[in-house]
This record gives C-alpha cells, sequence and structure tokens, in this order.
C-alpha cells in the first residue's frame, strides 16, 4: 500500500460503522412494526447480522493498524481479509437484506 492509501485507510471505518448503524435502525423499525401487525419475530435476525457487521469492523481496524505499522505481516495477508473482513461483512449485509425484504417487501410489490 502507498502512503497515501495507508493514511486514508481509517476512514473506511465511517463506512462499515454506516452500515451497522442502517442495521440497527432497521432493527428498531422492523420490531415497532412486528408489535403492530403480529408478524413472526424474525427481527432478531438483525441482530446476528449486526454481529457479523462488528467482526468486520475489528478485523479493519486491525488490518488498518498493521497497515500502519506493517507489522504482524499475517493481518495484511489476503487470506485473512477475506475471512476476518469480506465474509463476515457479506454475511452480515446477506442476513440484513433478506430479514429487511421479509418485512418491508410489501412497499415494492405491484398490486
Amino acid at each position: 500500500m502507498s502512503t497515501p492509501q495507508i493514511l486514508t485507510s481509517h476512514f473506511g471505518v465511517v463506512a462499515v460503522i454506516g452500515a451497522i448503524y442502517v442495521t440497527r435502525l432497521l432493527l428498531t423499525f422492523s420490531r415497532r412494526m412486528n408489535e403492530v401487525t403480529r408478524m413472526s419475530n424474525r427481527y432478531n435476525w438483525f441482530r446476528l447480522g449486526t454481529v457479523f457487521l462488528y467482526l468486520s469492523l475489528f478485523s479493519y481496524i486491525l488490518r488498518c493498524n498493521a497497515a500502519l505499522t506493517g507489522k504482524p505481516q499475517f493481518l495484511l495477508s489476503p487470506l485473512f481479509a477475506l475471512l476476518t473482513f469480506h465474509l463476515p461483512l457479506a454475511i452480515g449485509v446477506s442476513i440484513s437484506l433478506v430479514v429487511t425484504l421479509f418485512y418491508w417487501g410489501w412497499l415494492f410489490r405491484k398490486h
């Protein structure tokens, strides 16, 4: 990584925190909608998605700090990034998307 990439890499944390915030917001809205419509309690899956997003956030912060110092090298490997950042991020966002479509899919259907 070049020096500007290393120095600005911490700005990406804001994007992951934004995804966590949106997931928590959808959890709250879906929980309230569940109280009104008496749907099945699937909004708790948002919590699992949030756990995966927190895992990817922690991994991203570790990798950014490792890029600044250059140590330890295993944190900078593509396999570590795949297993601890990209996969948990994809799983967390996918879980949130499926649950969001379950609760809010009626907004997109044509009647």
